[in-house]
Parts: C-alpha cells; sequence; structure tokens
C-alpha cells in the first residue's frame, strides 16, 4: 500500500489519546530501570588480531541493520576474551547503536544474540527492569523519524559524526502505559518477524541457486563477456520528471545482488532510447565511485526502466549462452569486477572494455535451459518475498509515527496489518 493509501485510511481516525503520555529522555528511562548506556570495548582492549574463525560473534557498526543485527560477516572472539569482557555482553533487549558513521541506526538485541559481544565502534543501551518501559517499544520509538533526526543533530564530528552515552542519554522519547507500549511493540514486530522469515527464505533460496550453479559448471567452461553478449553499454543522462515515464535505477538501487526501486526516480520515455531500456536477465553493474562500484544485480522485473550513466548494463546474446546462468556467472565474479576499479578516491571507474575482458563460469550448453530454468524459478521466489518485504516495511515505516504519536490505536493497527500480511 503506497504512503498516500496510508494517510487516506488513517487520516479520519486521528485522535488525540496522548494526554497520559510520559515525556521522558533514553538515560532517565535506563537508570530507573537499573540498565544504563555503555560504550563498546576500545581498540587497546580488543585488536584486530585477537579475532577468530570460530568463537562468539561480536557485533560492528557495519553489523546494525534496521533494528535488527545482521550476521553477514561478523567478527568472532575467542571463549577467554568474552569472560575477559563480560561487562560488554549483550542481552535480548538490549538496544545497539553505531558510536560513529551513521549513528542513526539502531538494532534490537533478540534472543538469538544473547551472549553476543557489543563490539568496538558500538554504545549498548539496557533497559533492566522491564516492569514500566519495554525495550521492544523504546527501539522502534528510537527508529522514529524526528528521533533520528535529533540524533544526528546532536551527533558530534565535522567530518564524520560520532555519537557518545551522553548525547543518547538526552534523546527525548513520548511513552504511554505499559500495556500500550507492549500492544504497539507487537504489532510492529509481527510485520518484522514476518520480514525477517522472508530474508532466511530468500537466502535460502539463493544458497540453493548457488550450489545448483557450482555442480552445473563443474562439467562446464569459461567464457570472456565479450563473446556472449548483444551490449555492455553505460546507462542515460536523464532528465527527470515527478511522475508518468520510464523509472530510472541509480546506484543505491544495486546493492547486496538485489535491486531496490525505492531510490530510483522516473525520466521521460521519449529520451530513452529502446536499446537502453531495460530487458529481463540483463544485469547492471554499478560503474563509478567509490564504496558502490562493482555491485552487481540482475534485472528480473517487468517494468519499464532504465539505468542512469553510473550503471553498466550488460546483455548476454540469448542465441549464444543462457542469459540466467550467463548472468548468475558474472554475480560470482562481483568481487573480481570490484578490482577492476581506476582512479583516485572518490573518482573511480570501470572501464567497459576490462570488463567485457572477464571470463566468467558457465554450464555445458546442453545443461543451460535446464539450469537456466531452476536458476529462475529460485529468482523469482526470492523476489517475490523482497516485494512482499517491501510492502510489509512500507506498512510498518506508516503505522510507526502513527502509533507513536497516539493518532491511531493498537486495533486499527491490526486492521490494516491484516490487509498486507
Amino acid at each position: 500500500m503506497s504512503r498516500h493509501a496510508w494517510k487516506r485510511s488513517f487520516a479520519s481516525n486521528w485522535g488525540n489519546s496522548m494526554h497520559n503520555w510520559e515525556r521522558i529522555t533514553l538515560g532517565v528511562i535506563c537508570e530507573s530501570s537499573g540498565g544504563g548506556i555503555q560504550t563498546g570495548p576500545f581498540g587497546s582492549q580488543l585488536h584486530a588480531s585477537d579475532y577468530v574463525q570460530d568463537g562468539t560473534p561480536s557485533v560492528m557498526p557495519q553489523n546494525i541493520g534496521d533494528n535488527r543485527i545482521d550476521p553477514t560477516g561478523i567478527a568472532r572472539v575467542s571463549a577467554s576474551d568474552i569472560a575477559r569482557l563480560s561487562r560488554y555482553t549483550l542481552r535480548a533487549g538490549d538496544i545497539v547503536y553505531s558510536r560513529r558513521g551513521d549513528v542513526e541506526r539502531r538494532a534490537l538485541v533478540r534472543t538469538e544474540n544473547e551472549g553476543w559481544l557489543c563490539g568496538t565502534g558500538c554504545l549498548r543501551v539496557r533497559i533492566g527492569d522491564q516492569s514500566r518501559y519495554d525495550s521492544r517499544f523504546v527501539s522502534y520509538a528510537l527508529g522514529l523519524p524526528e528521533s533520528r533526526k535529533w540524533i544526528k543533530r546532536h551527533a558530534v564530528g565535522a567530518t564524520m559524526l560520532n555519537l557518545n552515552t551522553s548525547i543518547l542519554s538526552a534523546v527525548p522519547l513520548l511513552v504511554p502505559s505499559l500495556s500500550e507500549q507492549r500492544a504497539i511493540a507487537e504489532a510492529l514486530e509481527a510485520l518484522d518477524n514476518k520480514i525477517a522469515a522472508n530474508e532466511k527464505v530468500s537466502s535460502i533460496s539463493q544458497e540453493l541457486a548457488r550450489s545448483i550453479f557450482a555442480r552445473a559448471t563443474r562439467l562446464g567452461g569459461k567464457a570472456t563477456i565479450r563473446s556472449i553478449v548483444k551490449l555492455v553499454a553505460r546507462g542515460i543522462t536523464p532528465k527527470y520528471v515527478e511522475s508518468d515515464g520510464v523509472v530510472v535505477l541509480n546506484q543505491k538501487c544495486v546493492r547486496d545482488q538485489r535491486i531496490n526501486l525505492t531510490p530510483s526516480r522516473m525520466t521521460q520515455e521519449s529520451s530513452v532510447r529502446t536499446e537502453k531500456l531495460l530487458r529481463r536477465d540483463d544485469v547492471l553493474v554499478n560503474s563509478t565511485g567509490a564504496g558502490t562500484l562493482g555491485r552487481i544485480a540482475r534485472w528480473a522485473q517487468d517494468i519499464r526502466a532504465t539505468v542512469d550513466s553510473h550503471i553498466t548494463i550488460v546483455r548476454f546474446d540469448s542465441d549464444l549462452v543462457d542469459p540466467v546462468c550467463a548472468g548468475f556467472g558474472l554475480l560470482q565474479i562481483e568481487k573480481e569486477v570490484e578490482g577492476l576499479a581506476e582512479g583516485s578516491t572518490g573518482q573511480t571507474e570501470l572501464r567497459r572494455d576490462l570488463l567485457a575482458g572477464l571470463e566468467i563460469d558457465v554450464p555445458d550448453k546442453a545443461q543451460q535451459g535446464a539450469v537456466g530454468a531452476e536458476l529462475s524459478a529460485l529468482d523469482e521466489l526470492s523476489l517475490g518475498l523482497q516485494q512482499e518485504s517491501d510492502r510489509l516495511a512500507a506498512a510498518r515505516d506508516e503505522l510507526l509515527p502513527l502509533l507513536m504519536s497516539g493518532k491511531i490505536c493498537v486495533r486499527e493497527a491490526e486492521k490494516a496489518v491484516e490487509g498486507v500480511v
């Protein structure tokens, strides 16, 4: 459901049920419950050489997702270091923040994260006795746009924002009764849990796809990209319009080998050459700038779209190779593509001729049709789950300020959630 649809849905129900809500700061909530806000271990306490391959996960800033800890590539520490740094371990209900950089993001510690370490570069928020304040509610309150803006505005640092215990302690919050806190948290958590379940199934499907591809290419061979493509070209320099046009993807749309349409914009269709309108199974490669260069994703949607000049379109020739198999082969060498970057910091660029000269694994020609069909089916499953999760996240983000301001009640929110879950 769109943002405007949500607003229309709730416009007639906005009331004023905030007269019993308490104005308080995060620091008072923590202290009054026997908790507190604490900085994770400094670099002098935990060195890079202390990390081990098998051990207890240590949550770093890069592991802080959208109110959830992302364990992908997480660092680990030994049992002896956990014992030595026990005052920094995490409990279910804690909230972790990054101390520098993207200081607005936070993650609620869940049961599966119990006993992990609050790592270097992070802050731990702990609400002890939860007979008055529910940490799940507080974590959602901290995700409100006004809370995020307040934190960013009060963070210190010119080149990189920094957060400390004093700043976090002073974050102002508006809190209802405990029963309302729990009801609001459960309504929002139902959406987050469904998103997490979708991500898990999607991750399993992607792992299965990698396994199928690896098995198929054992008896296959290699091909240079230029020998099996129809097109390797940069996108357009668009003149943007507000609506009724062609979707234009930019670098922010390509991440984790997936396409996210949220940061996209629109341009007039008349300004897009036919060959640069995306076709199903095109592969998109971010081709300029530090940080995003080299990210790759397959286009598997049927909407009219193109890309801006910072992205390269790789279109495989279906007469020479199964485009799905070839695209999947290109996804497997993302790190190698990233290594082709040329230029100074911030001005890096990926040359199309170097990209076209790379080799990718391809299954045996006789197997490509069957393998491509299997990979496509798994891709469709993953895309469907992603689109559902996008709808759920949009619903959550619309409900969040309405619930947190008392403008709608939980019962109204539950009815709205039924229409999206």
